[in-house]
């Protein structure tokens, strides 16, 4: 394991302070002897510029004492024309001369993701390229030159955007990678200031590349850079430490709020890769702070963007007062569904619920023989029926030669159930006033007999019709149950 995820926010909460003023070099250093395992393989992200420059000038000279080892990756995003060739060149040039493996990327424009923004687009497809190098030369790590005035300008960002205490947490020193959650993102110069970093280039006689567009004030990152902070530095010379202080301080909040909001649900939660479900109950009992929090948290469990504070307070006063069956959309394809007993927020693609209980496909219609064995289809369970009697089995009266079949609801479905003297009821209410979950009801299996319902079975509950319900002993009997396939 090449590093402690599960200490890493800690870590990364408490160093600034800790570290004081050590050199760039030392600063890197004890980064690294925290976060990361002897004789790790890191790949390190390099532009060119001054920044990712001095992050593998400081790891290649002191690989000794850190005892990594390190393949550097540079991506030409196709976006400055000749002059984005040329960083790659720059990088593949230096890489050589200091003898580190290079791994070189270049993007077309048509490689890029569509419909987030062209500085989002060149994000994900970076990420995207570091992973797959990481993958391709067995690291585990990649190594990114984000500094101490990145994260001031970053949680400035935040702030103007009005983002919860996870965004003014800013960066952290280690994180999964983005679209790649089992990579470590490592940010060794994280507490390390931009004026440093220059210094260093120049001690060390380096000679980064420059990239003209970091001037463009069009881009509001720049124009926080090149305005905003500037001016905040008439009012405070140190606001950088200030904003980092501030992340630092916020981090430790959002954590242990993470902490107690885990602790809180443990046992009343559900989670698979495209639905996060929480009991209504439990939700209903946590703490505001808790039940916000929640929301951002269960996006973030299915790859979602995160969930902006209007949709946040949306979805938290929608499942407060809404009523069951009523859904509500969120950004990033998101569905949030309320059930008799669950929150469920999933993908709005997302297949049917898949649970451990006889379900059927939606619509789905099967000829029943007797004695007859079938398979559910997309399922572990299996239906029997015959007319000798099977351990576990319920009982239905069935008339001579009768047309049997197993399927699930239709429209304008009614079922006598035994109880109500043969007085039909619509399935659908019959469903609603018996909590039947709205996720399931379109895979409850039911027996028919001649084309009448027969019985119902929701979550291995039998629900039998008054009419084929048996009363007498010479009645004519079939014995039906369901059991678990355990070899499938």
């Amino acid at each position: 394991m090449a590093i402690a995820k599960s200490k890493a926010r800690h870590i990364q909460a408490i160093i600034y302070t800790g570290m004081g003023r050590m050199s760039l070099a030392e600063s890197v250093k004890q980064t690294l002897k925290q976060q990361v395992a002897p004789d790790s393989k890191l790949v390190v992200a390099v532009s060119g510029g001054a920044d990712s420059l001095a992050l593998l000038h400081v790891l290649q000279t002191t690989r000794a004492e850190t005892n990594i080892r390190i393949h550097a990756a540079t991506l030409d995003h196709g976006l400055r024309g000749e002059a984005s060739a040329a960083d790659a060149d720059f990088v593949a040039a230096v890489c050589q001369q200091w003898g580190i493996p290079v791994t070189r990327g270049t993007l077309r424009p048509n490689d890029l993701p569509a419909g987030v923004g062209v500085e989002n687009a060149a994000r994900i497809a970076r990420y995207n390229f570091l992973a797959q190098t990481a993958q391709a030369v067995d690291a585990s790590v990649i190594a990114v030159a984000h500094h101490a005035d990145d994260q001031a300008e970053t949680v400035l960002l935040h702030l103007i955007r009005g983002a919860g205490l996870q965004g003014i947490s800013g960066m952290t020193v280690a994180a999964p990678v983005p679209g790649h959650p089992a990579l470590t993102l490592l940010r060794p110069l994280l507490h390390v200031t931009r004026h440093e970093i220059e210094a260093y280039c120049a001690e060390q006689g380096l000679q980064p590349r420059q990239d003209h567009t970091n001037q463009d004030t069009a881009l509001l990152r720049n124009r926080i850079r090149l305005e905003t902070l500037p001016h905040l530095r008439q009012i405070n010379p140190n606001v950088s430490d200030a904003l980092n202080r501030l992340a630092a301080a916020t981090a430790l909040d959002f954590r242990y709020i993470e902490e107690q909001l885990k602790q809180a649900i443990a046992d009343h939660l559900s989670i698979t890769p495209t639905r996060v479900a929480l009991e209504r109950d439990r939700f209903g009992n946590l703490h505001p702070a808790l039940q916000h929090h929640f929301i951002r948290w269960a996006a973030q469990q299915l790859d979602s963007p995160e969930v902006g504070y209007e949709h946040v307070v949306s979805a938290v006063a929608f499942i407060l007062r809404g009523t069951t069956g009523q859904s509500l959309s969120l950004p990033g394809g998101l569905l949030l569904r309320l059930d008799y007993k669950t929150i469920d927020l999933q993908h709005a693609d997302a297949p049917p619920v898949s649970e451990d209980i006889p379900l059927l496909p939606a619509g789905a219609l099967v000829d029943v023989s007797i004695p007859g064995r079938i398979q559910l289809p997309d399922s572990a369970y299996v239906l029997e029926i015959s007319a000798e009697p099977l351990e576990g089995a319920f009982q239905l009266s069935v008339p001579e030669n009768a047309t049997i079949q197993l399927r699930t609801r239709q429209q304008g479905d009614r079922f006598a159930p035994l109880g109500l003297s043969g007085h039909t009821q619509k399935v659908k209410k019959w469903m609603i006033d018996h909590k039947v979950r709205q996720a399931l009801r379109d895979q409850v299996p039911m027996l028919t007999i001649n084309g009448t319902i027969a019985a119902i079975i929701v979550e291995n509950i039998v629900v039998i019709s008054e009419k084929f319900a048996v009363r007498q002993p010479d009645q004519s009997i079939i014995y039906v149950r369901f059991t678990k396939n355990m070899l499938s």
